[in-house]
C-alpha cells in the first residue's frame, strides 16, 4: 500500500509540474538558492545567465530590490511637495534616492521577462532593472529637474533615444532617481525632494547631478542606472558611491546637440558598464549630433603590459593640494598599473580650479543652460541657494564667453596631446574629486561645507570633472579604487584620446583585475551615519 501510494503521489506531482510548465507559469521555473541581498546586488551579466538557466527570475530580483527600497530609502511619492521647511529633516537617516516608483508596471514587465526566458526569446537586457535619472524623458513620466517651479509639469509624451534603446532590449524602468535642482550642484539635495545620502555613510553626499542613480545602485535598489554628464554628473556619483560610470565623447550616445552634455551608463561592475553601454550607444534619428556607426565595446581587452599610461595628481588644482584620500587613491592606481605591467608616466597639467572653472562655467551658461535664468528673478524664493548663486551670470554673458571657452579647449587639448598621447601613452589616470568627503546637505546650511586640509572651498573647485565636458571629445571611464577612513568610496578618472573609447575601457578592465572590487566579499554599504 505504501509503495502504491508513493507511486501515485509521485505521478500526481509530476502531472502538476508538467501542467504548470505547459500553462506558461513561472511559479516553479525558479526556486532561488540566493538570498534577497544577493539578488539585489548581483551583477546584470550574472543575473542574465541565471535567468537563462532558470535558477532565478526577473520577478524574484525585482521583489528583492523593492524590499530594499522599502527598508532603506524612506518616504517618497509624497505629492511632490514643497520641502522648503523640511529640507534637513525629511527622510533623515534614509537614502532618499527616489522621486517616484513604477513598481506596478515593473511587476508586469518582470512577469513578461520571466516568460521570455522560459521560451528562450530574451533580449540583451531582458528583465534587468534600471533606475532612470530625473532628466531623461520616459513616456508618461514627469521631468521636473527637482524644481518647485516645474513640479507640475506635464508628463512626457515620448521616450528619449537612450530610453527607447533600453526599452527595446527589455530593460525594466523601476523608478525615477533624484537630482539637484536644475542639475547644477555636485551634491543631490533640493527643496522639492530633500537630501539624498550615501549608502556607504549617510552623513556624506551621494554626488550630483546623477546622485539618486548612484545612491540607488549602491543601496541595491536596482541593477543598472542612467546618468547624464555636463560637468561630471556621472563621474562624481560614480566615485562617491564606489561605481563604474562612463562619460562618452560627444555624440557617441544620442543625447542632445549641446557639446558639453552626454548620457551614459552607471553600474556596480565593469562588465555591467560594458553591457549597458553596448545597448545605449549608437546613432538615433532623434539626435542630429549622434555618431555613426555604432561602436562595439568588448567585455575583455588586451593586457596593458608594456603600455605607457600617464598619471597626474593635479597637485596645483587647489592651493595646498588635494586631500590625502585623493592622493592615496592615485598611489593605489600607480601600484596597480605597475602590477599589470604598464609603464607609468607621471605628468602634471597646467590648470588650476581658479583659472579653469570661471571660463568653463561662463561657457556652459552661454549654451542652452541659459534657460535656467527663466523665472529666476520673478520666482527666486522658490529656488535652492545654489541655483540663485548662478544669478551672477544673468545678463552678463557675452559672445566673448564662448570665444574664451574655445580658446581654453585649444590650450587644454594641446597640453594633453603633448604630455600624454604624443608621448605614447594610451590613457591618462587622474583624480575625480579633491576630497571624497562632502556633507550630504552641502551648503544647505551655513555649517555644511567641504574642506581640504582644514580649508573650506567652493564646491565647484573641488571637482576635477568639468575639464572633460569642456574638452568633450575625450571619453572618460570612472572607476572605484578604495574606501576612505570614513567608509566613503574614492574613485579615479581614466581618459583616453579623442573618440578612442576602447583604450579607456582597456585600462579600466586591466585595473579591475588587480584592484580589490567593491560589492563583493563583504565590501557592501552598511548605511552607517557618522561624521
Amino acid at each position: 500500500m505504501n509503495r502504491l501510494f508513493r507511486k501515485a503521489l509521485f505521478a500526481f506531482m509530476a502531472g502538476v509540474l508538467i501542467a504548470l510548465f505547459a500553462s506558461g507559469s513561472s511559479a516553479v521555473f525558479a526556486q532561488s538558492k540566493f538570498s534577497q541581498e544577493e539578488l539585489a546586488y548581483m551583477p546584470a551579466v550574472q543575473l542574465i545567465e541565471l535567468f537563462k538557466k532558470g535558477e532565478t527570475t526577473p520577478s524574484e530580483v525585482l521583489e528583492a530590490q523593492i524590499s530594499r527600497v522599502k527598508k532603506y530609502n524612506g518616504e517618497y511619492n509624497v505629492s511632490r511637495r514643497d520641502l522648503v521647511n523640511e529640507l534637513d529633516t525629511f527622510n533623515a537617516g534614509k537614502v532618499n534616492a527616489i522621486t517616484f516608483d513604477n513598481f506596478d508596471e515593473a511587476r508586469k514587465l518582470a512577469k513578461e521577462a520571466d516568460e521570455r526566458y522560459r521560451k528562450g526569446s530574451a533580449r540583451a537586457l531582458e528583465g534587468i532593472t534600471v533606475g532612470v535619472k530625473d532628466d531623461i524623458a520616459v513616456k508618461g513620466w514627469r521631468v521636473d529637474a527637482a524644481s518647485l517651479l516645474l513640479k507640475d509639469s506635464e508628463p512626457r509624451t515620448d521616450d528619449e533615444a537612450m530610453i527607447q534603446k533600453l526599452r527595446e532590449e527589455g530593460a525594466i524602468f523601476v523608478f525615477q532617481t533624484t537630482v539637484p535642482e536644475q542639475y547644477i550642484s555636485p551634491m543631490t539635495w533640493s527643496r522639492l525632494y530633500g537630501v539624498s545620502r550615501n549608502p556607504w555613510n549617510l552623513y556624506y553626499g551621494t554626488g550630483g547631478s546623477s546622485g539618486g542613480s548612484g545612491a540607488a545602485l549602491a543601496a541595491g535598489f536596482c541593477t543598472l542606472a542612467t546618468g547624464s554628464d555636463m560637468g561630471g554628473s556621472i563621474r562624481i556619483p560614480a566615485a562617491m558611491n564606489g561605481l563604474y560610470g562612463f562619460k562618452p565623447p560627444f555624440g557617441r550616445v544620442a543625447t542632445s546637440d549641446n557639446a558639453y552634455e552626454t548620457y551614459g551608463p552607471i553600474a556596480r561592475t565593469f562588465a555591467d558598464l560594458v553591457l549597458m553601454q553596448n545597448v545605449v550607444v549608437g546613432p538615433s534619428p532623434k539626435i542630429h549630433a549622434s555618431i555613426r556607426p555604432k561602436l562595439d565595446y568588448p567585455q575583455e581587452y588586451a593586457p596593458i603590459e608594456g603600455q605607457k599610461v600617464a598619471v597626474a595628481y593635479f597637485k596645483n588644482w587647489i592651493k595646498g593640494g588635494l586631500s590625502p584620500e585623493s592622493d592615496h587613491a592615485i598611489d593605489t592606481v600607480v601600484a596597480a598599473l605597475e602590477k599589470a605591467g604598464a609603464q607609468v608616466e607621471r605628468i602634471e597639467l597646467d590648470f588650476t580650479a581658479e583659472s579653469f572653472m570661471p571660463t568653463y562655467l561662463r561657457g556652459l551658461m552661454s549654451t542652452s543652460m541659459y534657460s535656467i535664468f527663466d523665472g529666476l528673478e520673478e520666482h527666486r524664493d522658490m529656488f535652492c541657494s545654489y541655483v540663485r548663486d548662478i544669478e551672477t551670470y544673468a545678463g552678463k554673458l557675452t559672445p566673448q564667453n564662448q570665444v574664451d571657452a574655445a580658446n581654453l579647449i585649444t590650450k587644454l587639448h594641446q597640453d594633453v596631446q603633448r604630455k600624454v598621447f604624443e608621448n605614447g601613452c594610451i590613457a591618462l589616470v587622474m583624480p575625480t574629486l579633491a576630497t571624497p568627503h562632502f556633507p550630504a546637505d552641502l551648503e544647505a546650511t551655513p555649517d555644511k561645507a567641504a574642506q581640504v586640509h582644514g580649508k573650506t572651498h567652493y564646491s565647484t573647485n573641488l571637482v576635477l570633472t568639468p575639464i572633460w565636458n569642456l574638452a568633450s571629445r575625450y571619453p572618460v571611464v570612472s572607476m572605484p579604487v578604495e574606501l576612505s577612513d570614513k567608509n566613503v568610496p574614492v574613485g579615479v578618472q581614466i581618459v583616453s584620446n579623442t573618440y578612442d573609447d576602447l583604450n579607456a575601457f582597456r585600462v579600466a578592465y586591466a585595473l579591475s583585475k588587480v584592484i580589490a572590487p567593491l560589492y563583493r566579499d563583504g565590501r557592501f554599504p552598511d548605511f552607517r551615519n557618522a561624521k
